[in-house]
């Protein structure tokens, strides 16, 4: 018999799978219950706030394996230029596997619905932040000057975000590659 933990674990990941791939509003809660496979009766008693808390605690999950995932690639590249590369090829990678349904794993609900549920918002704006904050470290560990690197952080997440969006919308990841290799051109360590 599978432990109460695991229902609320198969909940959080069936959940983020979903609104990374279709947002907030086109995923219910009968189909989180279907494909998660977990007991329709723990649901509440996991997620007291419904849908919206689920919501909220499987874009905390996702934002966070986002993040290790990105910090074991910076943690393993030669530098920033590297890591940028590094990341973007990673992020094509999973694009394409996915068949070009599963772009960045917060950016569908920040789009469709963090203007009108404000705990989402919260989420997505920290995850975006946390992701920033390792690309502006990340460069101040290369020396770069703390305003320079604090700008040239968001460059780089404005950058991403929309290349794999438009690498998503195209169902080509040229755009997302290419940016990898333009910003690289403008960090140390390429």
């Amino acid at each position: 018999m599978k432990s109460p933990i695991d229902s609320r674990a198969r909940f959080v990941e069936t959940t983020a799978a979903l609104l990374q791939r279709q947002g907030y509003h086109a995923t219910g809660l009968s189909q989180v219950i279907k494909e998660s496979g977990a007991p329709k009766g723990s649901l509440y008693f996991h997620f007291p706030g419904g849908k919206e808390e689920l919501a909220q605690a499987a874009l905390e999950y996702s934002s966070e394996q986002m993040h290790a995932e990105l910090h074991r690639i910076v943690a393993e590249a030669a530098g920033p230029g590297a890591a940028i590369i590094g990341v973007t090829e990673a992020l094509a990678d999973q694009l394409e596997a996915s068949g070009f349904l599963d772009g960045c794993p917060v950016a569908t609900v920040a789009l469709e619905s963090a203007s009108q549920l404000p705990a989402l918002q919260a989420v997505c704006s920290a995850s975006y932040a946390r992701w920033q904050q390792l690309i502006e470290d990340t460069l101040r560990e290369a020396e770069m000057a703390a305003p320079q690197a604090a700008a040239m952080a968001n460059l780089v997440l404005c950058a991403v975000e929309g290349a794999l969006l438009l690498s998503r919308v195209h169902h080509d990841t040229t755009p997302i590659r290419a940016v990898g290799q333009q910003l690289a051109g403008l960090l140390p360590g390429s």
